[in-house]
């Protein structure tokens, strides 16, 4: 990573090298979001190029295998060039496909002129003649009957009809098998769709600010009907490019500050909401509450959320200072690994939003798509059974146990609830939700109540 690092002090600080950074971050492990933010740093973009930049760099990894399979099909020997060269023409693939306001030519020239600048004249030229090659077959890409023609020598029959559908979505072949054998073909091919898709933008009206209830209205009309949508009592879902600039008056930054508004996803809110935990009356412990969204959800809804424990600091950090922003009442806040609770009892509600594989993110999260591979899947669902049988074992008599996650894997959601009501005959369930597989936007989320006793 040092010696990409070098690489990078190469070139000029722009858009494109400030995406390229960020995607070599996530090679290196990074969370797509905390990718892109260290790149940025203190880069010095204004707005219009960070934006750019995030277009690039999220629009890049939601179509990479796509691209890359595009890549292969005029540079045979692709798998061999240098790695950030690749993301380089990755970058260029999408925005000659996908990006209208970027010229084609300047795309090529500063793909070719970072490629000059890091590896010299050589690979300049495979790289020229590569873009050069797809800019003539772009408008062949587009339809999906070109990817089974390409592929029909390889797999023939059915199979060939869902690997290059799995190519067109940019979905690694094993993602699609477990849908298509989970959810059946129909469902499948929706979850494909739905997974390559832009996301909208969730944001999160504290209806406890003095202006949250006027505010929420002016921005559910900020926006024409069919590109904003309410999310539960108190969330707004934006198709992209719909969020407004400012409402009542004041730009969304300033709402965010002033505590009247956060951005939260809106799958989020809405398994919260389905699961009835806005009538929990005792207090919650959120087990694994990363950044705390969901907690600070309940908080506004006057849900007494107690207790938050993570095991990451970095993403634990950021609470206190989010209920400071949002005048809500600090839980007490642990650092500790849930799998080893920190408590040998909990007289109240806990709420579980595990560590899943996240495949009903995919466009949020499009990171996951080239660096999960089917051999991660069954770690997920170990750790989820030790989380649900160590909870329920702390959870008291009349407790209530809601089980989140962010992913479509029967192993981790239907399957893992049935495996902790067959382990633990305590634990019943009182419903159980999923986003439906026909729904065009939202993310797949899945959530279950549970109670003891």
């Amino acid at each position: 990573m040092r010696i990409f690092m070098f690489l990078l002090n190469k070139l000029p600080c722009d858009a494109r090298s400030v995406a390229l950074h960020a995607l070599l971050l996530c090679d290196a492990g990074r969370h797509s979001q905390s990718a892109l933010d260290q790149a940025f740093g203190r880069s010095g973009l204004d707005l219009r190029e960070r934006r750019l930049s995030a277009e690039l760099f999220y629009g890049t990894l939601r179509t990479e295998l796509r691209c890359g399979f595009l890549l292969g099909c005029v540079l045979p020997k692709i798998s061999r060039l240098p790695r950030p060269m690749a993301h380089i023409l990755n970058l260029a693939v999408y925005s000659l496909l996908f990006v209208r306001s970027l010229p084609a030519y300047a795309v090529v020239h500063c793909a070719v002129m970072q490629t000059r600048l890091l590896y010299g004249a050589v690979l300049a030229r495979v790289a020229n003649g590569a873009l050069r090659s797809l800019q003539r077959m772009a408008d062949e890409t587009v339809d999906q009957e070109f990817y089974l023609r390409s592929i029909k020598g390889e797999i023939i029959g059915h199979e060939a009809k869902w690997r290059a559908l799995a190519l067109y979505y940019s979905l690694p072949f094993w993602i699609v098998d477990l849908w298509r054998a989970a959810y059946g073909e129909e469902n499948a091919l929706g979850l494909m769709r739905r997974s390559f898709k832009r996301p909208r933008v969730g944001l999160r009206v504290n209806l406890l600010h003095p202006q949250g209830r006027d505010l929420f209205a002016a921005l559910r009309n900020a926006a024409p009907q069919d590109q904003v949508c309410p999310v539960s009592a108190c969330g707004l879902a934006y198709a992209s490019g719909a969020l407004p600039f400012e409402a009542l008056g004041s730009a969304i930054s300033r709402w965010v500050e002033r505590g009247a508004v956060s951005f939260q996803a809106a799958g989020s809110l809405e398994v919260l909401e389905r699961l009835g935990l806005a009538d929990w009356n005792r207090p919650v412990w959120d087990c694994c509450a990363g950044y705390g969204g969901k907690s600070l959800a309940l908080l506004e809804q006057g849900v007494a959320v107690a207790f938050c424990s993570d095991n990451s600091h970095s993403r634990l950090r950021h609470l206190s200072g989010q209920c400071g922003r949002l005048r809500l009442p600090r839980p007490v806040i642990c650092l500790a690994d849930s799998v080893r609770p920190p408590l040998s009892s909990w007289a109240g509600h806990i709420l579980l939003d595990a560590p899943c594989s996240g495949l009903g993110v995919l466009s949020r999260r499009p990171d996951i798509r080239a660096r999960r591979a089917v051999a991660d899947m069954p770690a997920f669902a170990a750790v989820q059974d030790k989380l649900l049988r160590k909870l329920s074992e702390v959870l008291a008599c009349g407790g209530d146990l809601a089980y989140i996650t962010c992913t479509l894997n029967t192993a981790e959601n239907e399957l893992a609830v049935e495996r902790l009501l067959h382990a633990v005959p305590a634990m019943r369930l009182v419903r159980q939700w999923q986003t439906p597989h026909d729904h065009p936007w939202m993310e797949g989320m899945f959530g279950a109540l549970l109670r003891k006793g």
